[in-house]
Parts: C-alpha cells; sequence; structure tokens
C-alpha cells in the first residue's frame, strides 16, 4: 500500500511540475508603448506577447496572469 501511495504522489509531482498554461484566444492590448512594457518579465513568466506599431499585445487569457507578473 505504501508503494501505491508514492507512486501517486510522484505521478501528482511531475504533472504539476510539466503543467503550463495554454494561452490562446484573441490579443489584447497590453500596455501603452513597448518602450514602457517590460517584455522580459512576459518571457519569464511564459506569456506569449506580440508587437505591433510599437504596441504590446497578448492572448486574452493572459492578461490576469500578466498582471501578477507585471504590476
Amino acid at each position: 500500500m505504501k508503494k501505491f501511495y508514492f507512486m501517486m504522489l510522484s505521478l501528482s509531482i511531475l504533472y504539476a511540475s510539466g503543467y503550463t498554461k495554454n494561452y490562446e484566444g484573441e490579443y489584447v492590448r497590453w500596455g501603452d508603448t513597448l518602450d514602457v512594457i517590460d517584455t522580459d518579465k512576459l518571457k519569464e513568466n511564459n506569456i506569449r506577447f506580440k508587437v505591433e506599431d510599437n504596441k504590446v499585445f497578448i492572448p486574452e487569457n493572459a492578461y490576469d496572469d500578466a498582471i501578477m507578473c507585471c504590476s
């Protein structure tokens, strides 16, 4: 029985460590201009972004996570 609990604990740890959020959906504007946005923090937190006309856009479902990591 101890082996079973150990195996379940190990699998849950492996699953949690490999879990990454899948940001997708429509891109929304994040901040004012590229000069103001710290894109390194977005990269560190694995939040995709794109730059168009010196403005940063992130996926809509990444908005809350971007607020948490970059504010």
